[in-house]
């Protein structure tokens, strides 16, 4: 039954997917020149970056005493990679629990609080690593003062017991319903953070790399937008797989960096679809190793 889950899961998010790319006409740049070198290094980069995702959740399992192969993990990770663009912002937790409950005797439930730990942590590392570039490139400035407010208020969300609950009683009042958010300590937090400094490192730098590819001036300063605009369009609920919002938040960091809105508009945009290329490498790579289990 579980299987039968994970298998409907990832037809519908793959429908999901190009329906939204079609509707957000993601299709239409069609003259931009890249430069092949940064592009295939850039391409290099989010793979890696992909693989070592997989091995985070292989990671986070382990810490939780639930032990699979990494082969196990590339799989159950992979397959439902696109299921971030079915709306409802559950379904990559879910699915990626479901699976690997299908070879454990783990519960979903248990599993999926597992996954979520580890998508909270996920973010919050990503905003950190963003701290300090923003503030080289824009100084003490609303801007940065955003992403320095939003580290601190999404570590004390996950660490400080006393904002956990405040922020639940917040969302139980506002949802008429109370949602698992699991507190985390700071101990765990480290353990789980590990592979996530290398994940951000390296698509951080393949974004930088892929912009390369399209305008030879880009400075690695603005590529440290990536993480936050992906942690903004995880946390943006009603709009699957971030997809307006990342590309909204990096043409206007870009904009604001002295970048002409047309240039920072297309690396924006493509942008979407280079990283879900990435998508589309580890789903595939997931589905080869499933089919040869």
């Amino acid at each position: 039954m579980k299987n039968k889950f994970v298998n409907i899961l990832i037809y519908v998010s793959i429908a999901f997917l190009f329906i939204y790319l079609y509707k957000l006409d993601y299709f239409a740049f069609q003259d931009v020149t890249f430069n092949l070198t940064p592009l295939l290094i850039s391409i290099c980069l989010l793979w890696a970056g992909y693989v070592i995702s997989s091995l985070s959740w292989w990671n986070s399992l382990k810490i939780h005493n639930v032990h699979i192969t990494i082969k196990s993990a590339i799989i159950s990770h992979g397959l439902a990679i696109f299921a971030k663009y079915i709306p409802g912002k559950i379904w990559v937790i879910l699915g990626r629990a479901s699976k690997v409950a299908d070879e454990t005797s783990d519960s979903v439930s248990e599993l999926s609080f597992i996954s979520l730990k580890e998508q909270l942590v996920y973010l919050l590392v990503g905003i950190i690593i963003s701290i300090l570039p923003v503030y080289l490139v824009y100084g003490l400035s609303l801007i940065f003062l955003v992403v320095l407010l939003s580290g601190i208020g999404l570590g004390l969300v996950i660490f400080n017991k006393a904002m956990h609950k405040l922020l639940l009683w917040m969302l139980n009042k506002l949802m008429k319903k109370s949602p698992e958010l699991p507190l985390i300590t700071i101990r765990n937090g480290f353990k789980l953070s590990i592979y996530h400094v290398f994940l951000w490192a390296s698509w951080t730098l393949g974004f930088y790399f892929f912009a390369l590819s399209i305008e030879d001036s880009f400075s690695l300063n603005l590529a440290f937008v990536f993480p936050i605009s992906v942690v903004y369009g995880v946390l943006a609920i009603f709009m699957p797989g971030g997809i307006g919002i990342r590309e909204g938040i990096i043409t206007a960091y870009f904009v604001m960096s002295g970048i002409e809105l047309e240039l920072a508009t297309t690396i924006s945009v493509l942008s979407r679809l280079w990283f879900v290329l990435g998508e589309v490498f580890i789903f595939l790579l997931a589905f080869v190793l499933n089919v040869r289990k």
